[in-house]
């Protein structure tokens, strides 16, 4: 028996007290001053994730590689899990799990008992969004350009309970943000009762002015839920600053953490009036965890979140943000030059972080998109919407300028 409690006190110090990333870098990562327009500052961070070989990758915006060291815990935790599951799984996993939680909270700025661990941010919001009380005849208010997987649960729920949903359409390049938050206040009637936005259009890069947007709704009453997917590790707002009713992400994005990770942030005071997707018992009802009540669960994935935020602060969220910000303008201005090109995003002072869309008008960016990867090497995503289509090129930190470079070249080549 005391062999076991020695075991599992190892297991809880690996699982929850990672140190620094140095040592987990093994010496390959240095913390330095990082200027965003020298390549030569970020040649060593380049070396933290796995080469993608041929192929120059910036599609990083649907799912993103998470860090070598990220991997290593991820994997060693995975091992541990298959010694004894019966003893991982049930026993020390939930008490890792509290800690994961704890971490994400102080980084969030709400209580452990304000975050709920979810695999993605589809998971997230679904649960808000079928879950949220909403009496028939009252309305939620969202985009034509939010994630269509969400376009379609407010559908279901339109079906199933009578509600009603109405869309703005955003401008393309979007406006200031003053306008921004304009058209959604005109947008609120006397039975909207939620408002659903994106922190970052994944369409194009846009960032919206969600602090100031929920501040105008709050004395309206109206609940905001905010699509985080984007802006968490992205972005350099502190999610309790933005004054949201909830805020779901996927940590598997600009994070780093293992795929299938993410969270989901509640105020607490809207915790027990919001029904979860999978029944918990009765006496969760104003649990958060009730959100997680899931079945089994493979833990080495949220083993791996703490590490990833180790890397993410260890960069620096705002050097982080500072430098691909530089990326994203290395490709989109002289791309913005080109004969019949089109860019669709608003780039001036905060308006968006790495994501870009640029548009061919006339052209099928499908086809541009896979000739891209089979001619050039090179992976972008389509977009294609009721309202506009294009290319979306979303840089990470292993990308160089040479990268973004050979993009622009290429497309030049394209367009010629």
């Amino acid at each position: 028996m005391a062999g076991f409690v020695c075991a599992r006190r190892r297991f809880l110090a690996a699982s929850v007290g990672w140190g620094s990333l140095a040592s987990l870098a093994r010496g390959s990562f240095r913390a330095t001053a990082r200027r965003p327009d020298r390549d030569e500052d970020w040649s060593d961070l380049r070396a933290a994730w796995l080469d993608s070989g041929a192929v120059v990758n910036l599609e990083n915006g649907g799912v993103q590689a998470s860090p070598r060291v990220v991997d290593e815990v991820f994997h060693r935790e995975w091992e541990s899990a298959q010694r004894l599951p019966a003893l991982r799984l049930g026993r020390d996993f939930p008490a890792a799990l509290d800690a994961v939680r704890s971490r994400l909270a102080a980084e969030v700025g709400c209580g452990p008992d304000e975050i709920a661990l979810v695999r993605n941010t589809t998971e997230g919001v679904h649960n808000l969004l079928q879950g949220w009380r909403l009496d028939r005849g009252d309305r939620v208010l969202t985009t034509t350009q939010d994630y269509w997987r969400f376009h379609d649960g407010l559908a279901q729920r339109a079906v199933r309970d009578g509600i009603g949903v109405d869309a703005i359409r955003l401008p393309v390049p979007l406006e200031r943000p003053a306008d921004v938050v304009r058209l959604f206040t005109e947008a609120v009637g006397p039975r909207t009762r939620v408002v659903l936005l994106c922190h970052v259009v994944n369409l194009t890069g846009q960032i919206l002015p969600v602090a100031a947007i929920a501040a105008a709704l709050r004395p309206r009453g109206v609940a905001v839920i905010v699509d985080g997917a984007h802006g968490f590790g992205h972005l350099t707002d502190r999610v309790a600053d933005l004054g949201c009713d909830a805020y779901v992400t996927s940590l598997h994005k600009w994070i780093g953490a293992p795929h299938g990770t993410g969270f989901l942030h509640l105020r607490r005071e809207r915790i027990e009036r919001v029904w979860p997707l999978f029944p918990s018992p009765a006496s969760h009802r104003g649990d958060i965890r009730k959100f997680e009540s899931l079945g089994t669960v493979a833990s080495a994935p949220f083993l791996g979140i703490p590490p990833a935020l180790d890397f993410w602060r260890e960069v620096g969220p705002s050097v982080k943000l500072a430098r691909l910000r530089w990326l994203r303008d290395r490709w989109l201005r002289p791309a913005g030059q080109l004969p019949g090109s089109a860019v669709l995003t608003r780039t001036e002072g905060e308006g968006a972080g790495a994501l870009a869309t640029i548009s061919f008008p006339g052209r099928d960016v499908r086809r541009m998109a896979d000739e891209l990867l089979h001619r050039e090497d090179i992976l972008v995503r389509p977009i294609i919407h009721a309202e506009f289509s294009g290319l979306r090129v979303t840089p990470n930190l292993f990308n160089s300028a040479a990268d973004l470079d050979r993009l622009t070249a290429a497309l030049g080549r394209m367009l010629g």
